[in-house]
């Protein structure tokens, strides 16, 4: 069982997962929006960016984890704020921390980690 030691140094969440042969895997994120989730909320995060960092981003094809991403034109949910650009999981423009397809700002996938207070209620 790995043991995790979390850092938050310079603006940027650290994650070191000592693996079970003593090699370590270390996660780094900035840190803007990790710090507006609840620990449960940041443990996720940074569980799915360490899977991420170990087995690559998740892709759309039949292997590995699908992400079931939603383009921004097919996203019912993007006005209350359930979207791509409200993740701490989001780099700007096309880009994720674990989804290896191109993302738009309005999109969302199943792995959505958005703070608390950002989703408006219906």
């Amino acid at each position: 069982m790995p043991q995790y030691i979390h850092m938050n140094n310079h603006g940027f969440e650290k994650l070191i997962a000592v693996l079970t042969n003593g090699a370590k895997l270390v996660v780094e994120k900035p840190g803007d929006k990790m710090g507006e989730l609840v620990e449960e909320e940041r443990d996720l995060a940074n569980a799915l960016l360490m899977i991420a960092k170990k087995y690559g981003k998740f892709n759309e094809d039949r292997t590995g984890i699908w992400a079931g991403y939603t383009p921004a034109k097919e996203n019912d949910n993007k006005r209350i704020g359930v979207k791509c650009s409200n993740c701490v999981l989001y780099q700007g423009g096309s880009s994720c921390s674990i989804i290896s397809m191109n993302v738009e700002p309005d999109g969302y996938c199943r792995f959505a980690i958005i703070p608390d207070g950002v989703v408006a209620k219906r």
